[in-house]
């Protein structure tokens, strides 16, 4: 049992995530929530900026799920980014081998977009890291998808589990953003707008077309 952190929120928190990662990372840090999911329409908008993606998706799963006065949801969307090709979630054991290859021997970002949302505002952050990665020889590729079947993770790859362990070379940014949640950031955001201590009424809103992003690798505590 971990214990409760000391932030004081004015609203009940409420998760908007399925992903045991993001349930996980909230425990872990001490922020007591509540779970409500729905399902919701992921297409992408061909529209929508590549770097900008993962902020729409949190912001349509917010809009998606119904919430009161007093509640405070929390919605998220990570993708992986490698040679111009969006990886989301893998449909199946063949197209996450077909993922891992790619990222095999290469540089690829991981794109997490947040919605924090009221029945007042929105606030969408947004936090990137780059990572590259080790050859890997295929014989392991073909092992770990059949060991760790890796289709509920975007890019066919868990940074917590063997892959994080074997593949990678290096890291620009926040660990925690490549398991699906930039928890400091949206910890620090969470307690400048929404705490007790801290929090203001009057938070600008955000606007339905989201501003474009700097194209360099943003730090963890990066937002839009």
């Amino acid at each position: 049992m971990m214990p409760t952190a000391p932030l004081e929120l004015r609203y009940n928190l409420v998760l908007g995530s399925g992903s045991p990662r993001r349930q996980e990372l909230l425990q872990r840090v001490g922020l007591p929530y509540d779970l409500r999911v729905v399902p919701v329409d992921e297409t992408v908008d061909p529209s929508w900026k590549t770097d900008q993606v993962a902020e729409h998706l949190a912001l349509q799963k917010a809009r998606a799920i119904p919430i009161h006065d007093h509640e405070l949801l929390l919605t998220a969307d990570t993708l992986v980014l490698c040679q111009g090709q969006i990886l989301g979630k893998p449909k199946d054991p063949t197209e996450a081998v077909a993922m891992l290859r790619l990222l095999s021997g290469n540089e690829h970002d991981v794109m997490t977009g947040v919605c924090l949302r009221t029945t007042q505002k929105e606030i969408i952050l947004g936090a990137r890291t780059r990572l590259e990665w080790y050859h890997l020889d295929p014989k392991e590729i073909d092992w770990y998808v059949q060991e760790y079947q890796p289709m509920d993770k975007a890019g066919a790859y868990g940074i917590q589990d063997w892959m994080g362990l074997r593949a990678i070379k290096s890291i620009q940014g926040c660990p925690l953003n490549v398991m699906g949640l930039p928890l400091p950031l949206v910890y620090e955001r969470l307690f400048t707008e929404f705490s007790i201590e801290r929090g203001s009424l009057n938070s600008m809103q955000v606007p339905d077309a989201l501003e474009s992003t700097n194209t360099k690798v943003p730090p963890c505590n990066s937002a839009i």
